[in-house]
């Protein structure tokens, strides 16, 4: 069954994100690098958020609407004053998506099938799977006018 969990890859973030951006070269050594807007909620965070995946596996974007890739239906919510929020940085244990992509990619013994994660980022505005066998490299940045 899947189920989401709260990822934490700046102890910080414990508020809700407005927008999330991204930028894609297909390259040798592509990165998919996201940038979560957390400047852009009011009384929220002064920064926002870089993640850079190394060599993604596949990505998936959603306006505003979940549906497009399975999600688990209860996801974490942030505490404090953002408590009604749905927590902006999630990975899906026993997501769906990234077992059929194993299946696809790997045979059964392969130990590699198990080392997909899948990423969930949320924000108010956007919604960006990222399936990867490597662990995303974040800091945090300067707001990025829009």
């Amino acid at each position: 069954m899947e189920q989401a969990r709260k990822w934490l890859p700046q102890p910080e973030i414990d508020f809700p994100c407005a927008d999330v951006s991204y930028r894609w070269a297909s390259e040798k050594g592509a990165a998919l690098i996201a940038v979560m807007h957390f400047s852009r909620v009011v009384d929220g965070f002064s920064r926002d958020l870089e993640i850079t995946f190394r060599n993604p596996l596949a990505i998936q974007w959603e306006e505003e609407s979940f549906g497009l890739v399975e999600s688990p239906e209860k996801l974490p919510k942030c505490s404090g004053k953002f408590r009604e929020w749905t927590h902006p940085n999630l990975i899906v244990e026993n997501s769906g998506w990234a077992g059929r992509y194993a299946a696809r990619r790997y045979s059964e013994s392969d130990l590699r099938a198990g080392a997909i994660t899948h990423y969930f980022l949320i924000s108010m505005n956007d919604l960006l799977h990222v399936l990867t066998e490597l662990v995303p490299e974040t800091r945090w940045i300067n707001p990025t006018v829009a």
